[in-house]
């Protein structure tokens, strides 16, 4: 039997690592055997054979007696290498029967070891940070994955120019098995593995991610040990540029000097580096990958790059040049913001963009430039392009979005140094900057130009003016077109900042508990991640990729790219707003540095038959002047301020009757309110027209635009809508007569409204009031445990919003005297015998114990729904004794004003919680006429409730029917 000693096993370990590392990673590793050097001294005649011992001698104590990459511990002697072959010996004998590959499926156990000794092992360095496997998971399921396998007849070239340990490679490939199988069940993974390219400069990540893809059955990825921002690596010929049809990347930022890495002829193939003057402090390296995704992905491409945030908003030539490339070149799909913790140590905020290469041919960027430069020749010379290329329109829309009329912007175009374009108020600061410019100043100081008479002087100056003016305006309307030209909302996904939403929005935490550092999946009892992001793997279903899912915010991601994007989720509209590219940047400043903002509005396009003009040129817009109740003295003059109806009244008015005003801040912020008499406006602001029929047209138009005029709060704690986000509002400018009949239809509709609102207080008043005649009655005192078959707290368990379980009630949901399921309950997760024990059953009433609120204390719901509901702990469920008193009796009497005074009475307040406990609730006596007067009472009741039901079904219309009108006429 053969067996190795210790020199042979290190030799073909080393010569295995050498094959192993050319044939993965395309690197040439030096290996020399004895061969090798028996073979260098065969030319020597005297005693050949004791000079080949003598050298193979040396040779064993320089290759063997050293450091190597098998070393596990210091060698520099014969006695060290001994110990490490010990070691090393014994790790081998460790793994010497285990197959790391699995030729069946994915190895998920070997995958999660691998993650964990990468945690341990593997530290982050300067612009570095890892991406969180979540994360990988939810971009990838963002991207139209299953397009790029159903229509592509071979497999998709996929590529991360900065791999890393190669999570993104490894996760896109467990990602493609599912739509294989799906779609082209006949398909070899395999081949699919081939087309994924990962490149990685650190060498020793490198080499971590070929093993990564190894552990996972995916050896076919390919790793190239290299710079991503370099053109060619002749080890792989598929690097080239418009290749891929998908880039993924979590690039280095902020790395100083990398530049000097590239040659001369490199950085030649970026348009960033004219921008760069000094190579040696150059930091800005994220910049370059966007450049490089431009030149590696093929026309229709898709990218999702995860980016510093300030890559949106940095000024300097480099950081502009690089939002002037993803304008030029790229459809902004989405940009998701993720806060600082979710990279886990590393603070710096970030936002992935997912992006769509535009066509390459014809060249979009090349098509606009050449057109903007045809338009500011005058608009006459470009009347024959404009009528093959049909693209004159764009000028009217961006006049439209700056406010500037066509033809005042037509003699700027023409180049008029006169034209009536300078009386403009959108060119005032043009106006106000050149003034104080050193161009001008070193004009004045030029002798030549003090030579020139007054007239002449003034006429350079207009033109200097001019072409200052046109420059800017050029490289304005120009990325107006290119924003224009993206069809699709930019979907605009921002995180939560609240800690506890940080965690669901995530769907992970970090620990840095010893014996338990690293990150921390949120899951459910059953090993379910619970994530907002989307609905992937987890414990308790490992190879589920549920790409489609309406409650999680890939789908719609993905839905933007595939232009399938519909309405957001009312659960997901405060983290996910569409909102159009031109609406994103800034087009008033007078330095146009294409800064991307992700405070936006959501989409809301205006049409109308009418002309558009701004509200601020056609209403007085002023802002109110803040009274406190401490500071007011009451009188008749209602003061209004951030809420949705007066705060308290003054002495004093401000604004005379038929004013419209539009609360400032708070929950209520954007608020639309109309006042038919005089007020003091407070914390508002307030919009007069040109007299009180317009000033009500103008309350009815933004009224029906209420959804809007909300959508400009910002600022999370108290959101603030201000004057001047109102005052560039377009409003249709109508003529007097259609006006009229506008405000006509719209007051009748009022008049149905106030009437309604009238008749739902009425009876809600006569309803109090038979509840008050039975409480006065002779009626029989009876404590509400005697009218019960049971009385029983509710569930106290951890509640989900991802449907996980049963549906749960919570106080919120009793709504004038029912349980009404809203369609966003929330679950508890637990066995079918818990759920037993809480089940409700129609005619159950549930009733509210404790809440922070004296308002909701003591409310009473009744449960008559189908389906499978508990209740949470915060309710008491009464099942009322059916012999003594029928369910909606008890309703209607547990919620008259009476019964509630008293629960308001016998509540105790603890820790900011108003408390009544269920022994309390029961011994509480309510009058209990006979069935048979208690159902007449109930047939009254529900008589006038019926009413109710109806009267608002008008109230609930009246906006609808507003909007219709608004249709007809404007």
């Amino acid at each position: 039997m053969a067996y190795d000693s210790h020199f042979d096993l290190m030799d073909r370990l080393q010569q295995l690592y050498q094959s192993g590392m050319d044939k993965f990673l395309g690197e040439d590793i030096t290996y020399i055997n004895q061969n090798d050097v028996n073979n260098a001294l065969r030319f020597i005649r005297q005693n050949p054979d004791a000079t080949q011992r003598a050298v193979w001698n040396l040779f064993i104590q320089q290759k063997f007696f050293t450091n190597n990459d098998f070393s596990f511990i210091d060698v520099h002697n014969e006695r060290l290498f001994y110990q490490n072959a010990d070691v090393l010996l014994k790790l081998l004998q460790m793994w010497q029967d285990i197959r790391l590959t699995n030729p069946n499926g994915h190895n998920q156990f070997l995958g999660d070891m691998f993650e964990g000794f990468l945690d341990q092992g593997v530290k982050q360095s300067e612009g570095q940070f890892f991406t969180p496997m979540p994360i990988c998971r939810f971009i990838l399921m963002s991207l139209p994955l299953e397009s790029l396998v159903r229509d592509n007849p071979t497999p998709p070239m996929a590529i991360d120019y900065a791999c890393g340990a190669g999570h993104f490679l490894t996760e896109l490939a467990l990602q493609l098995q599912p739509l294989l199988e799906q779609h082209k069940p006949q398909a070899n993974p395999a081949e699919y593995h081939k087309s994924m390219v990962g490149i990685e400069k650190e060498y020793r990540l490198s080499k971590v991610a070929k093993v990564s893809a190894f552990m996972y059955g995916q050896q076919g990825i390919q790793i190239c040990y290299g710079d991503g921002l370099v053109n060619r690596h002749e080890a792989f010929p598929d690097i080239r540029d418009c290749h891929f049809d998908l880039l993924v990347a979590n690039p280095p930022y902020s790395v100083r000097g990398f530049l000097e890495t590239l040659s001369e002829e490199e950085r030649k193939a970026y348009s960033l580096a004219d921008t760069i003057n000094d190579a040696e402090t150059a930091n800005s390296i994220e910049t370059f990958f966007v450049e490089r995704a431009k030149q590696l992905l093929k026309s229709g491409g898709v990218a999702a790059i995860i980016l510093p945030s300030s890559i949106l908003s940095n000024g300097g030539t480099t950081y502009i040049r690089a939002r002037e490339i993803l304008l030029q070149y790229f459809d902004i799909v989405a940009i998701a913001e993720f806060g600082s913790g979710t990279f886990g140590k590393t603070g710096t905020n970030t936002v992935t963009l997912f992006l769509r290469r535009k066509p390459i041919q014809p060249d979009s960027a090349e098509h606009y430039r050449e057109r903007v430069e045809e338009w500011f020749k005058g608009c006459a010379t470009s009347k024959c392009k404009q009528a093959i290329y049909k693209d004159g329109h764009l000028i009217e829309q961006y006049c439209a979005h700056i406010n500037v009329s066509l033809a005042d912007y037509q003699s700027l175009l023409r180049g008029e140094t006169d034209g009536s374009w300078k009386q403009q108020t959108h060119f005032q600061p043009y106006h106000d900057k050149f003034d104080k410019s050193a161009e001008l100043a070193n004009l004045r100081k030029q002798r030549k130009f003090n030579a020139l008479s007054e007239t002449e002087q003034t006429a350079e100056i207009a033109k200097r003016y001019l072409a200052y003016v046109q420059t800017i305006e050029r490289d304005k309307l120009y990325h107006f077109c290119l924003a224009l030209d993206q069809t699709n909302p930019v979907l605009i996904i921002r995180s939560p900042s609240g800690t506890k939403e940080i965690k669901q929005f995530l769907g992970y935490e970090w620990s840095s508990a010893k014996g338990n550092e690293g990150i921390k999946l949120i899951e459910d009892a059953a090993g379910r991640h619970i994530t907002t992001l989307y609905d992937g793997p987890d414990h308790a279903n490992p190879m589920r990729f549920t790409r489609a899912n309406p409650a999680k915010l890939n789908s719609h991601i993905a839905a933007n790219f595939e232009g399938t994007l519909g309405a957001i989720p009312d659960e997901l509209s405060e983290m996910a707003n569409p909102a159009r590219l031109v609406d994103m940047l800034d087009f008033s400043r007078t330095v146009f540095e294409k800064q991307l903002s992700l405070s936006v509005s959501s989409v809301f396009t205006v049409t109308s038959k009418w002309p558009l003009v701004r509200l601020d040129s056609i209403a007085e817009i002023r802002k109110g002047t803040s009274v406190t109740q401490k500071n007011a003295i009451p009188g008749k003059y209602k003061v209004v301020a951030g809420g949705m109806n007066f705060a308290y009244t003054h002495n004093q008015s401000n604004r005379p009757a038929n004013t419209i005003t539009i609360s400032a801040s708070g929950a209520s912020a954007g608020f639309v309110n109309f006042w038919k008499e005089e007020i003091f406006a407070s914390d508002c602001s307030t919009v007069r027209g040109a007299d009180d029929e317009h000033t009500e047209y103008l309350f009815n138009i933004l009224k029906c635009r209420q959804d809007e005029i909300q959508s400009h709060a910002k600022g999370a704690a108290q959101p603030h809508v201000y004057p001047k986000d109102i005052a560039s509002m377009l409003i249709p400018k109508t003529d007097p007569v259609m006006q009229t009949k506008a405000v006509k239809e719209w007051r009748a509709i009022e008049t149905e409204t106030d009437n309604s609102q009238n008749l739902v207080a009425n009876n809600i008043a006569q309803i109090n009031s038979l509840a008050e005649s039975i409480y006065a009655s002779t009626a029989p005192r009876i404590e509400i445990a005697k009218l019960s078959t049971n009385i029983q707290y509710g569930l106290n368990e951890k509640m989900n919003e991802a449907g996980i379980g049963y549906k749960i009630f919570r106080m919120n949901e009793i709504i004038q005297g029912r349980m009404v399921d809203n369609g966003a309950m929330k679950c508890a997760d637990i066995s079918a015998e818990e759920f037993a024990k809480y089940r409700l059953n129609k005619g159950d009433l549930l009733f509210i114990r404790s809440n922070g609120s004296l308002e909701h204390i003591g409310k009473v719901g009744l449960f008559d729904l189908d389906g499978d509901y508990c209740y949470a702990s915060y309710l008491v469920r009464i099942v009322p004794n059916l012999s003594k008193a029928l369910p909606q009796y008890l309703v209607y009497i547990m919620n008259s004003p009476t019964f509630r005074k008293g629960m308001v009475q016998l509540a105790v307040k603890s820790g900011g919680t108003n408390n009544i406990n269920a022994t309390k609730m029961q011994n509480i006596k309510v009058p209990v006429p006979s069935l048979a007067e208690q159902q007449k009472f109930v047939a009254k009741v529900e008589a006038l409730k019926k009413q109710i039901a109806e009267a608002r079904a008008v109230i609930d219309a009246a906006p609808a029917r507003k909007t219709a009108v608004m249709k007809e006429y404007l």
